[in-house]
This record gives C-alpha cells, sequence and structure tokens, in this order.
C-alpha cells in the first residue's frame, strides 16, 4: 500500500502543472512546470480574462469619458465597435508582453546561472500573469459596477493621491505584489536561481515598475492641467 501510495505520488508530480491549482499550491504546479512547461492552455485563460477586462472598461467612468471626449470632438464612436477594438489589441498586446517579458525573466535566470529554457520562463509567466489578469478583472468589473476608479485593491485606492505619488501607490497592488512573490519562488524552483538573486530581481522589477507608474501618473496629471 505505501510503495502504491509513493508510486501515485511521484506520477503526481510528473503531470502537467494546473493553472487553477496555480492559486493553491503553486510551489507544486512550479515543480511540475520545471519537467511539463505547459503554454496554450493558460494562454488561452489569459487572453479570455484580458479580452473580459478590456470590455468592462468601456462600462468604467474613465472609459465612459472617454467616449463623451470623442463625442464633443465630433469623433462618433459605436460602443460595441469600441469594445471589439479594444478586446482585439488588448489581446496582441497581452501577448507581445508575455514574449518579451518571458524573454526578460529567460536572460535573467541565465544571468543568475539558472538551468532554463524559453518554453519554461514563458510558462511560468504565464501562470504569474493569470494571477495579475484576474486582479486586473476584479478591479475593472468593480470599477464599472461602482463607478469607481479601477484601483480598489492597490494602496492608491485607499488614499486617492494624483499625479506621480498616485501613480506609484497604484503600483502597490496585492495582485501584483502577489505576482511578484511568486516570480520569485518560480525563477527558484523552476530556473534554480539563488533565492538572493530572486529576490533582488523582483525588488528591480517592483521598483522599476513603480516608476514608470509615477511616470505616467504625473503625465497624465499634467495633460489634464493643460486641458488635454
Amino acid at each position: 500500500m505505501s510503495t502504491e501510495v509513493n508510486v501515485s505520488s511521484k506520477v503526481q508530480e510528473k503531470g502537467k502543472p494546473s493553472i487553477f491549482g496555480f492559486i493553491t499550491s503553486p510551489v507544486v504546479q512550479f515543480e511540475k512546470m520545471k519537467s511539463s512547461p505547459v503554454i496554450w492552455g493558460p494562454l488561452f485563460l489569459i487572453l479570455i480574462l484580458t479580452a473580459a477586462t478590456t470590455i468592462l472598461a468601456v462600462y468604467t467612468p474613465q472609459g465612459q469619458e472617454a467616449l463623451q471626449q470623442q463625442k464633443e470632438a465630433g469623433i462618433e464612436v459605436n460602443s460595441t465597435f469600441s469594445m471589439i477594438g479594444g478586446a482585439i489589441g488588448g489581446v496582441i498586446a497581452v501577448v507581445a508582453t508575455l514574449a518579451f517579458t518571458s524573454l526578460i525573466l529567460f536572460l535573467i535566470a541565465k544571468l543568475g546561472t539558472g538551468k532554463t529554457t524559453y518554453r519554461q520562463m514563458f510558462s511560468l509567466n504565464l501562470f504569474v500573469t493569470f494571477i495579475t489578469a484576474i486582479g486586473q478583472l476584479i478591479n475593472t468589473g468593480v470599477a464599472a459596477l461602482a463607478h469607481t476608479s479601477a484601483n480598489v485593491t492597490s494602496l492608491n485606492g485607499m488614499v486617492g493621491a494624483k499625479g506621480a505619488m498616485g501613480g506609484v501607490f497604484t503600483s502597490i497592488e496585492i495582485f501584483s505584489i502577489w505576482g511578484l512573490i511568486l516570480t520569485a519562488v518560480g525563477l527558484q524552483k523552476v530556473a534554480n536561481v539563488s533565492k538572493a538573486a530572486s529576490i533582488i530581481t523582483v525588488i528591480i522589477l517592483f521598483i522599476l515598475g513603480a516608476a514608470i507608474s509615477g511616470v505616467g501618473g504625473a503625465a497624465s496629471e499634467a495633460l489634464k492641467g493643460a486641458g488635454l
């Protein structure tokens, strides 16, 4: 009986990683990913989440404001066309982003003397992106239903800052931080990167993300101030 249980456990560990199991047992999925990285199922699910988020974004206060500004400028845009176009654009953007960021992770793993393949890093990136995509869908859905800003799970959802600080606070977000932690664990489990190197990597990624969000927030506030 004991032998049967052990054999069953080993077979299970060598199976394909589960995108839904990743929510509750990410380490187990990372172990499976190392020998059996999967791409198409998680990618398809992420594209669905992205398309749904983009469609919902049309009904957020920011989306409605953008449509109103287009109407005032004499540009008639059908809301259905806007949703379809936005969904297609969002899907294309997420595929390009996944390909690029997976390459970055692959290069980081190699620099950190890790042993991995691009396919493994792409699979890791997909699973982590699944978590952040859920966060984006939740934020956008709440914004559309409650007519609030789409950052309810971020620090700025409580603070409500504007400009550069608003952008920085928006980057301090539950699902994004969860994704960074999972990235660090994934680099260790899938690519055999050292714990120190993986932690330094995600800290740098967080700082870069916060800086970009800060610049974006400052630019957005400046454009509003200029009436653009």
